[in-house]
């Protein structure tokens, strides 16, 4: 493959970002590279409608936003139509960092010069700067190694993953009290979810062991679950807040900031702790993707994974005993209290 030149690329530089939060978190290594590459060029993250407030806030990057109306409901547009307003942009470069077909087409349709990806799903012809796809390659390595190979491997190492956050007020300050998120999903993350019996159980524990104040997050549709675990803690007199289905996206980033520590399942809010810092203790079943390429690179981060035998998805995370997440929590709460 042809290396790129710095000095080739004279315009403004488009990235696609994966669909998912937490991968589109992971591509921020990969956008820093780029910056650093590219200090004087604009730099644009294509993004899907739902998470462009996350990275419009951003103050380390230098980022500029488009939101990907190819996925906007109210408003939402052909490739062609996109492509047609991508190129007021004049983008003289394209990374992609999501593996679809369409991502290169629609850069085609775009007419941008340079457009590095990886070879996959029958785009190759597509792409001026193609590699071929390691899939033990965990995905932050991934998108920055698309960056690193394609300009002749400048960089040795990477930075982890940042997101910029701001104040709220949905999480109580209380310097007796330790601020505990919690996400274990609804029965709509399948064999993710961790059982409401079990979830109840776990935080039962850890209260006895720190005087915790939760807070339990999701979207609306997980509302069911959370009221349900709502109650069973307002039942033992724990302290407990229902924030689910009542932040944004943007709101959620800043409550999992304000927090003392982070319980969740494999998930976008996971992914928030780590990019924000908030120590997290991970509850990891049958996930989408293998855990050894998703999991987040922090210090302060502790994964609770499965060793069952069961041959059913769901059963599998519920090996993961409650104990084990009491115990871990109390754990990283004494020792980021150190650091």
């Amino acid at each position: 493959m042809k290396q790129l030149q710095t000095n080739q690329v004279s315009g403004a530089i488009l990235v696609v970002l994966p669909k998912f939060i937490g991968d589109a978190i992971n591509t921020l290594p990969a956008v820093a590279l780029l910056r650093e590459l590219y200090p004087n060029n604009d730099i644009h993250l294509l993004a899907r409608p739902y998470m462009c407030d996350i990275f419009a806030r951003d103050t380390q990057y230098r980022i500029n936003i488009i939101r990907d109306t190819r996925y906007d409901k109210e408003n939402k547009q052909s490739s062609f139509a996109l492509a047609k307003s991508l190129k007021q942009y004049k983008f003289n470069m394209a990374v992609l960092l999501r593996g679809s077909l369409n991502e290169a087409v629609l850069c085609k349709l775009a007419g941008i010069k340079f457009v590095l990806g990886y070879k996959q799903n029958g785009r190759g012809p597509l792409l001026s700067h193609g590699l071929k796809l390691n899939q033990n390659h965990h995905y932050i390595h991934r998108y920055c190694q698309l960056i690193n190979d394609c300009h002749n491997k400048p960089f040795e190492r990477y930075s982890l993953p940042q997101l910029s956050y701001e104040q709220t007020d949905k999480i109580v300050k209380d310097d007796n009290k330790k601020s505990i998120a919690v996400y274990f999903g609804g029965k709509n993350k399948g064999p993710r979810h961790y059982p409401l019996a079990l979830a109840k159980q776990a935080l039962i524990t850890l209260s006895e062991q720190v005087d915790a104040h939760f807070y339990l997050v999701g979207d609306p549709s997980e509302t069911t679950d959370n009221q349900q675990l709502y109650t069973a803690l307002q039942a033992q007199h724990i302290a407990v807040t229902d924030l689910t289905g009542k932040t944004s996206l943007v709101e959620l980033v800043d409550c999992i900031a304000a927090c003392n520590l982070m319980i969740s399942i494999d998930s976008g809010p996971m992914h928030m702790a780590a990019a924000v810092n908030t120590p997290c203790v991970a509850v990891v079943g049958f996930g989408t993707s293998p855990w050894s390429v998703v999991a987040p690179k922090n210090p302060q981060f502790l994964a609770l994974t499965s060793q069952s035998c069961s041959l059913s998805e769901e059963k599998i995370i519920e090996d993961i005993r409650p104990t084990a997440i009491a115990e871990a929590g109390a754990q990283l709460l004494r020792e980021c209290s150190k650091s």
